[in-house]
């Protein structure tokens, strides 16, 4: 689609008119209104109209199941929740795991946290903790290597 403003150049950048109708604007007529098209466009997103950075708005969501952009997640924020939450069943992300094995990056964590309270139990020297962490530290390495002798300890 052309620029709403020159109808010369393609419109590339969406944002919203002072009607809060959607207008595009080409790369030179963008740059020339600069701040105008901006506050414009940040107005939006605070009614809940727009996203400040792609102009999409939380319809456009609703149509396609599509952000615009990273931006999007800000703008929408309080809309988009809800919605994360009913299809992922948390709204913070935990990140992925290379080989889809959680039990084995579970058992990795709980080795590591492990060591910690073992370090933390010799300079207390308190021996018999330690000792009790150490046997767990090493059974978790089993499990870890399915039951092979090696432990990956240098205790």
């Amino acid at each position: 689609m052309l620029c709403s403003v020159c109808k010369k150049n393609e419109g590339v950048y969406a944002v919203a008119g002072e009607d809060g109708e959607e207008m595009l604007l080409c790369g030179d007529c963008y740059a020339r209104l600069g701040a105008a098209a901006e506050y414009a466009a940040l107005s939006g997103a605070e009614e809940g109209g727009r996203c400040p950075a792609c102009g999409r708005t939380f319809a456009d969501y609703k149509r396609t199941g599509l952000v615009g952009c990273a931006q999007c997640y800000t703008a929408f924020r309080e809309e988009l929740l809800p919605v994360i939450r009913r299809m992922h069943g948390k709204t913070v992300h935990m990140g992925g795991h290379p080989l889809g094995n959680g039990r084995l990056y579970e058992l990795l964590d709980e080795r590591n946290r492990l060591r910690a309270e073992l370090e933390s139990a010799v300079k207390r020297k308190d021996m018999a903790e330690a000792e009790r962490l150490n046997r767990d530290i090493r059974e978790i390495s089993r499990v870890i290597y399915r039951g092979g002798t090696e432990d990956g300890d240098d205790q």
